[in-house]
């Protein structure tokens, strides 16, 4: 299953060799690539703020087993606690690597 582990809200266990989280401003397709390269179902909608915590998924490249997890859209002031802000930030300090997702079309 693309499940990659269990957990509640933003309490996510670790699963498989590595950690990668996705972090982007809201609507720029973190949800629609978790669900595209993953076997996981995240949310997807026209509107902002869909995804409301930390969706995990499992890409299984070779014999390894990489953790994606697609966090909530990051906003001005989210080092300050604005929008889930420190949640996704430590989500972020706490994985091996983060993938910055934007979209090329916006022009802010």
């Amino acid at each position: 299953s693309g499940k990659g582990a269990k957990g509640d809200g933003f309490e996510v266990s670790r699963f498989g060799n590595a950690r990668v989280c996705m972090i982007g401003f809201p609507s720029v397709g973190k949800s629609t690539l978790l669900t595209s390269i993953t076997e996981t179902e995240s949310l997807a909608a026209a509107y902002e703020f869909t995804t409301l915590t930390c969706i995990p998924g499992v890409i299984h490249y070779n014999e390894a087993k990489i953790q994606l997890l697609d966090l909530p859209g990051i906003i001005e002031g989210a080092a300050e606690g604005k929008g889930r802000g420190r949640q996704v930030i430590a989500v972020a300090k706490g994985s091996d690597m983060v993938l910055m997702v934007l979209d090329a079309s916006k022009a802010d």
